[in-house]
């Protein structure tokens, strides 16, 4: 059977053009090979809400959070459906625009397929894994990837990078720092995601 697959974007004004090539991405790889529920969320105040939002509608036997400008590779969905079936949370092998390797565990070099990471900048996950992962923390925008996986480790799914579920980053810049530069956005996110995984480890996560 073709799995259907809930894919959330966000996105802001101004990266439309680049929404449009992801969009496409997705779509062109489809027929025959899985079923799309896409759900793309505009103009929320950070990755976190965005993906907690559309994940709220997600239908189907998969939730991947995307992002409008990583542009997936051919059979990207067959390494991420074997993981999360498998019981594990798949990690991507990311590229730059230029082809070079941006991925954990060490930026700048190709890992081998299965290497054991501490987390997965572009989730995927089976419906009955969402259930225990979620809900995110909606105040990051950075970070949100990380506490993805943090709860995603803590339900006892380990983070394992395949090197077939691989992605172009494109690196579009309008709102990359969700109203704040990017390096302060960053320093504004990383107490949030400190206090968010405290709470977990002590039981007071939704």
């Amino acid at each position: 059977m073709v799995p259907l697959i809930t894919v959330v974007i966000p996105t802001v004004d101004g990266r439309e053009d680049q929404l449009a090539r992801t969009l496409g991405a997705y779509a062109s790889q489809a027929p025959g090979a899985y079923r799309l529920n896409v759900i793309v969320v505009h103009n929320l105040p950070c990755v976190g809400a965005a993906w907690q939002q559309g994940a709220g509608s997600a239908t189907g036997d998969y939730l991947h959070l995307g992002n409008d400008d990583t542009e997936p590779h051919p059979g990207w969905h067959l390494p991420a459906i074997e993981s999360a079936d498998a019981g594990m949370l798949p990690a991507p092998q990311v590229y730059g625009p230029t082809g070079d390797p941006q991925s954990l565990p060490e930026w700048g070099k190709l890992a081998a397929d299965g290497t054991p990471v501490s987390m997965s900048t572009i989730p995927f996950c089976t419906m009955a894994q969402w259930e225990k992962i979620g809900p995110l923390d909606t105040r990051l925008h950075y970070y949100s990837d990380d506490f993805y996986s943090f709860r995603g480790i803590q339900a006892g799914y380990p983070v394992v990078l395949r090197s077939g579920y691989a992605f172009t980053h494109q690196w579009a810049q309008p709102g990359r720092g969700a109203g704040m530069s990017e390096g302060g956005r960053m320093q504004h996110d990383l107490p949030l995601y400190q206090e968010a995984r405290a709470r977990v480890l002590a039981g007071d996560w939704p």
